[in-house]
């Protein structure tokens, strides 16, 4: 093969390959980074929507007035980017996405875009305990046994 044929054709294939970097370069990065960031750990505790935000803070603040009076917990939820039209079905997990389930939540459904604000009022027996666990809030499809779909860490640091 003649030198400048091989150099015209390694030439065209260094454009191409700028040109799709260019074009994908972000997403590509984040997929490379969220493979290499998670080489050795299992897939069910690495499993989210790439381009899905998900907001969950669990809040309790027990009544100033009398310290024994039952008071709601609250699991707020924002998310913004998973599939649209679309009911999760939410539970809270401990230590990592698809860990032992400490409570079914209830369900989630996204609007026409992918996204949903919802406040579940729950009966937390020991809330200040759950403070220094980590807890994780997971997606389901179809049912709470059903197939995970995206996972959030959830903020506990307003927790009382």
């Amino acid at each position: 093969m003649k030198p400048w044929k091989l150099l015209t054709r390694l030439a065209v294939a260094v454009f191409l390959v700028l040109v799709i970097v260019a074009i994908f370069g972000p997403n590509l990065a984040d997929f490379a980074r969220g493979l290499l960031g998670n080489v050795g750990k299992p897939f069910s505790n690495t499993l989210s929507l790439s381009s899905s935000n998900i907001q969950a803070h669990l809040v309790h603040s027990p009544d100033p007035t009398d310290a024994s009076a039952p008071s709601p917990s609250h699991l707020q939820i924002a998310v913004q980017g998973l599939k649209p039209s679309t009911t999760y079905y939410l539970t809270i997990d401990e230590d990592s996405c698809g860990g032992p389930t400490l409570l079914l939540v209830g369900s989630l459904t996204t609007d026409d875009v992918g996204t949903a604000l919802k406040d579940f009022s729950l009966n937390l027996s020991d809330p200040a305990g759950l403070a220094s666990r980590k807890l994780w809030l997971n997606f389901h499809r179809g049912d709470f046994n059903g197939t995970s779909s995206a996972c959030s860490p959830i903020d506990t640091s307003l927790l009382h």
